[in-house]
């Protein structure tokens, strides 16, 4: 089975300069996108590599019975389409009462440009066009 290809609003979202929540509910209704209570993730660790650049790791998945596949985006004065990789994390199965130790999540990492105090913006989306957005933090 082919990958199903990024949902149609990913491009404008992408494109879209987000700096808070209301800032990012702007995006997301321009891109079409909907949001869904059944994608959860986190962001395990924000570290600084340097004066300039962080380095962010974390996870996401779709607890709905469609257990899309997700693309990880994060926004900091622009918008980084994080690394992922798809495995089965049972910690992360027990962590949210799955009983499917199996399914896949989602694992993201990446590093970008990020000063002191900026608010990262993270924000999880499906091939169907459905987001959810992970609690902002600040650079370190």
């Amino acid at each position: 089975m082919s990958p199903r290809p990024p949902a149609p609003g990913l491009a404008a979202l992408t494109k879209a300069t987000v700096t808070d929540a209301t800032s990012l509910m702007a995006a997301v209704q321009t891109a079409g996108l909907r949001g869904a209570s059944d994608i959860r993730g986190a962001i395990d660790e924000i570290k600084r590599l340097d004066s300039t650049r962080v380095s962010v790791r974390g996870w996401a998945t779709d607890v709905g019975p469609s257990a899309s596949s997700l693309t990880v985006v994060a926004f900091v004065d622009q918008a980084y389409v994080l690394d992922k990789t798809s495995e089965a994390r049972p910690d992360v199965s027990r962590l949210l009462g799955l009983s499917d130790a199996t399914r896949p999540t989602t694992s993201f990492r990446g590093t970008f440009a990020c000063a002191r105090d900026k608010t990262i913006v993270v924000v999880a989306v499906t091939t169907d066009g459905r987001y959810s957005q992970f609690r902002s933090l600040n650079c370190p």
